[in-house]
């Protein structure tokens, strides 16, 4: 087995498509192989679009079978799989291979990574696997690198150094774009674990404001982030963005085991309506499995946006808008969303099970700021202040 690991955009990808393909198109011909992805999705864009690219920089002859899932290189056939959940595992029992490429193996999981060690029977197979840290705890940390040499490991620790494409500039802003255990993890390539707050950058001052005026607005497009909730608490935020900072105006905040009352999505609709004033020329993003919400919401001529609901990626994001003071909450007006910073806190007993994620509780109004922060930012706006 072969393992990449290290910092983002450090050109692991690349090295390790490109020496499982010539490998194994020089160790077997007719035989099969596993390439699997987090999702189909994601193996299109970051394994299937390079190796195009290689395959048709070196001529060699391939044909995807899209409705078959697989793909026919030379005389091999590699079978593509999305490995995001425990039951993905059963797609591959039964199948015997010549190898497999594995793309950021630490988001699968380990029963789908032990049936495809176990697929590849054949007389020198080999595993090419490549991922960014993860936690301390993580399989992948505790039961293949730190037992490299028990198993037959062998491992490449990348920096962004060993992408050569990757100018000074590009990396320090990548640098910038991470903060504490992301920046450990992604940026220095470190395998740690999150611990306490989700949010340690938050400044109850440094974070927060007083609006004694709209006209304080004036100018800013206008976003609603909705986290819905029947049995849960429903929020919504009333954001305005400057094209810097995001400036949290107010909240809503239904809680309907506290209240003893459900709403339905149409009383919902009324509310949010009312919480905007009225104002149609709203972006309204919202968790995409609200679907009967969503389409309330459309019929009653709001404009919705599906939110990226990514929660690792989606935390990184907002803690480092956080640190960078481009989240600013209005404090007489977001008292629950105030009261969420301070309780929001990682999962220790997840962190022991090897996942990072922070603890279910209290987290509506989090969840809402997450999907705004996810959804309407890119790196460079992260980056540059």
């Amino acid at each position: 087995m072969m393992l990449a690991d290290g910092a983002i955009r450090s050109g692991k990808t690349v090295a390790m498509i490109l020496s499982f393909l010539l490998w194994s198109l020089t160790s077997f011909s007719g035989g099969d192989f596993i390439i699997a992805g987090v999702t189909g999705g994601a193996l299109r864009r970051n394994v299937l679009s390079p190796l195009f690219r290689m395959l048709e920089t070196f001529s060699i002859p391939w044909e995807w079978k899209r409705s078959e899932s697989r793909l026919v290189i030379g005389a091999n056939i590699y079978h593509l799989f999305g490995a995001d959940k425990d039951s993905s595992q059963d797609k591959l029992q039964g199948m015997t291979a010549c190898g497999a490429y594995a793309d950021e193996v630490a988001l699968f999981p380990r029963s789908f990574v032990d049936q495809m060690i176990g697929r590849c029977s054949v007389e020198g197979s080999r595993i090419f696997m490549n991922c960014n840290p993860n936690g301390a705890w993580h399989f992948i940390k505790t039961d293949f690198i730190d037992r490299a040499e028990e198993i037959g490991l062998y491992r490449l620790h990348f920096t962004m150094d060993d992408n050569l494409t990757l100018s000074p500039a590009i990396r320090e802003s990548y640098a910038r774009s991470f903060q504490g255990v992301f920046y450990r993890q992604y940026i220095l390539g470190e395998w740690v674990s999150a611990e306490g707050a989700v949010y340690p950058m938050w400044d109850d001052e440094a974070n927060t404001y007083l609006c004694s005026s709209p006209a304080r607005y004036r100018g800013m497009r206008r976003f609603a982030a909705v986290d819905y909730g029947t049995v849960n608490p429903c929020v919504f935020l009333d954001v305005r963005d400057d094209g810097h900072t995001f400036w949290i105006a107010g909240e809503y905040y239904w809680d309907s085991s506290r209240t003893q009352r459900q709403k339905t999505d149409a009383e919902y609709a009324e509310d949010l309506s009312a919480f905007l004033g009225g104002d149609r020329n709203v972006q309204v993003i919202v968790d995409p499995s609200a679907a009967s919400f969503k389409a309330e919401l459309r019929n009653r001529g709001f404009r919705v946006q599906d939110a990226r609901n990514d929660v690792r990626e989606g935390i990184a994001t907002t803690a480092v808008l956080i640190g960078r003071r481009q989240v600013m909450v209005e404090k007489s007006r977001c008292p629950c969303l105030l009261a969420e910073m301070h309780s929001y806190l990682w999962d220790e007993k997840a962190r022991r099970r090897g996942e990072e994620k922070p603890l279910k509780e209290k987290d509506h109004a989090m969840d809402a700021l997450r999907y705004l922060c996810h959804t309407r930012t890119d790196r460079f706006r992260r980056g540059e202040p």
